[in-house]
This record gives structure tokens, sequence and C-alpha cells, in this order.
């Protein structure tokens, strides 16, 4: 039972993970090439709406303590595969050409 709420929180904090990428994404796009000023007071924007849905997702499910822990678990699964996404293009850009 514990590890089954465990994975619930999991993945709901993977969606909420993946649902914040991908806001941010689109609003990064959308401000490409408007003046420095709005397109960076839209992202500021952006990350405070974010923080209010991270703790939205975590105050849904507070009441169950493996369920908020997999849910924390869960809003740091984008984080990780940015990171790997970064070194991985790393590693292939350093790559020896012949």
């Amino acid at each position: 039972m514990l590890l089954k709420s465990f994975l619930i929180g999991f993945l709901w904090g993977s969606c909420v993970s993946v649902f914040n990428h991908y806001y941010l994404k689109r609003v990064i796009k959308k401000n490409e090439g408007q003046p420095p000023d709005k397109g960076m007071l839209a992202i500021i924007n952006c990350y405070i709406v974010r923080y209010f849905i991270n703790i939205a997702a975590l105050f849904a499910v507070y009441r169950n303590m493996w369920m908020l822990a997999g849910t924390a678990a869960g809003l740091t699964v984008m984080m990780h595969i940015s990171i790997l996404r970064y070194l991985k293009s790393r590693k292939t850009s350093r790559a020896p050409k012949k």
C-alpha cells in the first residue's frame, strides 16, 4: 500500500512537472521576438505561476505522507531529464570528427 501511494504520487508529480516544462517552453517561444523587458517579465510571471502550480500539486496530496513524498520526487523529473539531454548533447558535440 505504501509503494502504491508513493507511485501514484510520483506519477502525479511527473505529470505536473511535464506540464510545467511545456508551459515554460511555450512562454519562451511566444516571447522570442519581444523586447527584452517584455519577454523577461513574461518569463518571470511564468516561473511564479509554476511555483503556485507546484504548491497546489503538493497541497492536493498533503494528507498522505507517501503520496506527498512521491509527488515531491516526481516534480523533479523534468529537471533530471533536461540535465541528461544537455549532457548527451554536450557529449555528441565534443565527439572527435573523422
